[in-house]
């Protein structure tokens, strides 16, 4: 049987989610819930969730299927958006735009929930 991760990690893995879903949505002027919960997805929104997706697994190391579970995707799809984000680096311009996202949540202060307070 598998062991169910600590409610204090997947706290800290949800707020690392939660602001890179946030800082994701203010660089492409999208809502949260739009990444998260989209009517009806254009391709801009679709890109910017990839990039979401890419930023929780490259900068706080969640795998794919917790990632799943937070878009209420299949796994399969969150594979798929890293691939397609990975090439799309290949862009300077795209590139040079997801260093800065990645800076900017690797510079985030670290929150720890011990005991139910915030550190």
């Amino acid at each position: 049987m598998r062991r169910q991760p600590h409610p204090e990690i997947i706290a800290r893995q949800s707020h690392q989610a939660g602001l890179a879903i946030a800082a994701v949505a203010l660089e492409f002027g999208v809502t949260e819930t739009d990444l998260i919960d989209p009517p009806r997805a254009s391709s801009h929104l679709r890109f910017a969730r990839q990039i979401a997706i890419y930023l929780i697994n490259t900068v706080y190391g969640l795998n794919p299927s917790h990632i799943a579970r937070i878009f209420a995707k299949d796994r399969s799809t969150i594979t798929h958006a890293l691939k397609v984000i990975e090439e799309c680096r290949e862009d300077p311009v795209l590139d040079l735009k997801i260093i800065h996202l990645e800076n900017f949540l690797k510079q985030a202060p670290k929150t720890q929930i011990l005991r139910g307070e915030a550190a």
